[in-house]
């Protein structure tokens, strides 16, 4: 009959544990000294040693010949508690024996002093399933027992324990091994087995186990009984349900480059495949810790667990994403990984929160506005949009003026000889006024900067032209970047823009905001098209009634 891994390389001495030094080390020296505690409590998540250093410290203190400080493990005390015949060492588990009568029968028994052994030794796991009687019950005997007996008390949840309990044990906590330690004990044990396997999948089921050793060897029995010949990281990755690493870096790129239609893509071939969703969230979740630690460090081969082929590549992807953004995203993948605990449709839930993730705008957080902005810069800088200023670029649509835009850039394409632009342009212009503005601009900028104002700042450092006609200052913006006049047309922003305008340049002027395709329509202020006028400005009214001014009989 097979024996399950984490049974067959169970520590028998305390050289062979694992992850544990600085409780191994304390108790071999307790040992060495003869000054070993009446109690004890081991605290630590599952799989970390605690019972399995409880029985080897029952079977060093009663070794008839230790090994060093080790228990030799062949004397007929040592063997007697191994197959568990030895009266004086009574392992109980707290889980099912946690009524008052039951510790009252230890209680009793603790008396009567050993049989064969130097010292009666009970362990107790999963101690904090005791009632509270119980607990009650075992206090006194607990603080002070004969000295032929020593309490081990194991525990995965150590603040379930009263206080009282834990004030009279010696607390050692159980840290969970790291990755490194779990993947070199894997590699050991495949070693004595002639079990063939890569490193990357040693990792991968190292990194599944969570710190725990006996999870990592029961996944790794798992995968050796799925593989016939060498396992190799796909198979594993197969048999977990995980995603695989080249899979996982065009997700988190995609998220990263805001390709939305991409991400949907990789989304739906990892479900198609049967994948569970929630591994495939704790591994972006891991992925873009991933990243924070190399913009924390520079270099994270000590924080993080990645194979050095995927190393400089996730080096190179963190160039291209700010602390800030990263922040963001592990919160909004956060809240994922709970949404999927309760959710009747998981695949549509990932959907939802991977398109805010990849898709700022529909994502109105200010993180993600500014993510937006630094997008259409990146398309500036690159190239693609042509400016006719100096300075960066960004900005969305108006939904107040979209309808209004679109109308009149079908007129110029419908007639794509006449310049119309240019003829009404040149109506409105003043060249002096124009080289006033233009020359003191960066000082308006730099004004809004000191007064915190960078979203202005940004927009303002965008315009497409300015124009001056009749005290108007018309400040145009290239119809591909609209949705910034919303924001300038806000009544706050709009009065202070009209009050620094004001005191930067020394003279009053009316502050306008047009699109590139409504200028044609401009003609000394009037708009030409009164139907389509009287639309426009209506909604304007509604929504911002301090930047809409016109004659009665202007409405038509």
């Amino acid at each position: 009959m097979h024996k399950a891994l984490y049974r067959e390389y169970r520590p028998v001495k305390f050289d062979d544990v694992i992850g544990q030094e600085h409780i191994i080390r304390t108790l071999k020296n307790q040992i060495k000294e003869n000054n070993t505690s009446h109690a004890y409590l081991f605290c630590g998540t599952r799989g970390t040693g605690k019972t399995t250093t409880a029985k080897i410290l029952s079977r060093a203190i009663n070794c008839e010949n230790p090994d060093g400080n080790n228990p030799c493990n062949k004397c007929k005390s040592c063997k007697s508690i191994l197959d568990g015949s030895n009266l004086d060492v009574v392992e109980i588990d707290a889980a099912s024996n946690n009524s008052v009568d039951d510790i009252r029968e230890l209680r009793d028994t603790v008396k009567y002093t050993p049989s064969n052994s130097k010292y009666k030794v009970y362990i107790v796991d999963e101690v904090h399933m005791l009632s509270q009687g119980a607990f009650n019950a075992l206090l006194k005997t607990l603080e002070e027992p004969p000295s032929y007996v020593i309490f081990i008390l194991a525990t995965t949840e150590p603040n379930k324990i009263p206080a009282t309990i834990l004030s009279r044990c010696q607390r050692f906590d159980f840290k969970r091994v790291s990755i490194q330690v779990l993947t070199d004990r894997m590699k050991f044990i495949c070693s004595r087995e002639d079990i063939e396997i890569d490193e990357d999948a040693l990792r991968i089921i190292a990194r599944n186990g969570n710190g725990s050793v006996r999870d990592s060897l029961s996944i790794l029995d798992k995968c050796i009984s799925f593989s016939d010949g060498k396992l190799t990281s796909k198979e594993v990755l197969d048999l977990l349900g995980a995603a695989d690493p080249t899979q996982l870096f065009e997700l988190g790129k995609s998220i990263i480059d805001s390709d939305m239609g991409l991400s949907m893509k990789l989304i739906d071939d990892y479900f198609v495949w049967g994948k569970d969703l929630k591994v495939l969230a704790q591994d972006l979740v891991q992925f873009f810790r991933s990243i924070m630690m190399i913009k924390i460090s520079g270099s994270a081969e000590q924080l993080i667990d990645i194979s050095s082929d995927f190393m400089e590549r996730l080096i190179e992807i963190s160039k291209n994403i700010n602390m800030e953004e990263i922040i963001n995203i592990l919160n909004i993948l956060s809240e994922l990984l709970d949404k999927l605990k309760y959710s009747s449709d998981q695949r549509m839930s990932f959907e939802i929160y991977i398109m805010k993730l990849s898709s700022p705008s529909i994502d109105y957080d200010s993180d993600r506005l500014v993510k937006r902005i630094e997008k259409i810069e990146k398309i500036v800088e690159d190239g693609k949009i042509n400016i006719l200023s100096n300075t960066p670029s960004n900005i969305t649509i108006s939904p107040a003026l979209e309808h209004h835009s679109v109308t009149n850039k079908n007129k110029m394409e419908n007639n794509p000889d006449e310049d119309r632009s240019t003829d009404v342009l040149s109506k409105i212009e003043d060249d002096e006024y124009i080289e006033i503005i233009k020359s003191g601009w960066n000082k308006l900028l730099n004004q809004l900067e000191h007064d915190k104002k960078v979203p202005l700042r940004v927009f303002l450092s965008n315009y497409y032209d300015i124009k001056f006609k009749n005290g108007i200052l018309y400040i145009i913006i290239d119809d591909d970047y609209s949705f910034s006049i919303e924001r300038l047309m806000e009544e706050s922003n709009f009065k202070y823009l009209n009050d620094t305008i004001r005191k930067i340049f020394n003279s009053v002027v009316e502050l306008k905001f047009i699109l590139k395709a409504d200028v044609p329509d401009i003609d000394l202020g009037i708009v030409e098209n009164k139907e389509e006028d009287n639309i426009l400005l209506s909604t304007l009214e509604k929504k911002y009634p301090h930047m809409v001014e016109y004659e009665e009989d202007d409405k038509v």
